[in-house]
């Protein structure tokens, strides 16, 4: 069986390494890998990829918490925004065009590469 999903398999663990390493970032791999490796669609990666990414960061949260990695305070308060910001973000999902979607998540991806190398 997991002959079968050897693909599946092989991008859960790239997507865990980069997310288990930077604390996040699984989702500028695993949303392109699904689209080209698995020929699934755009909505359908990025909406899967969130709970993918809740998995991981589960796992992360938990080893960078024993560790002592960790700032209550501010999970707090970004949690508020994120809980909201996830929200919107989830209702627009349905209502934004596929292009505009790759260009968007495409230009995101950009921006964070340029401002992580200055």
């Amino acid at each position: 069986m997991l002959k079968k999903y050897r693909k599946e398999i092989l991008i859960g663990l790239i997507t865990g390494l980069l997310n288990g390493l930077f604390g996040s970032g699984g989702g500028s791999v695993v949303v392109p890998a699904m689209e080209k490796f698995l020929d699934i669609d755009e909505k359908k990666s990025h909406s899967t990829a969130i709970a993918i990414i809740l998995m991981m960061s589960v796992v992360s949260s938990v080893t960078y918490i024993s560790r002592g990695f960790f700032n209550f305070k501010i999970w707090l308060f970004v949690s508020i925004g994120g809980l909201a910001g996830g929200f919107v973000g989830a209702k627009l999902l349905g209502k934004i065009p596929k292009k505009w979607l790759k260009i968007i998540f495409g230009g995101v991806i950009c921006i964070a590469a340029v401002k992580m190398i200055f």
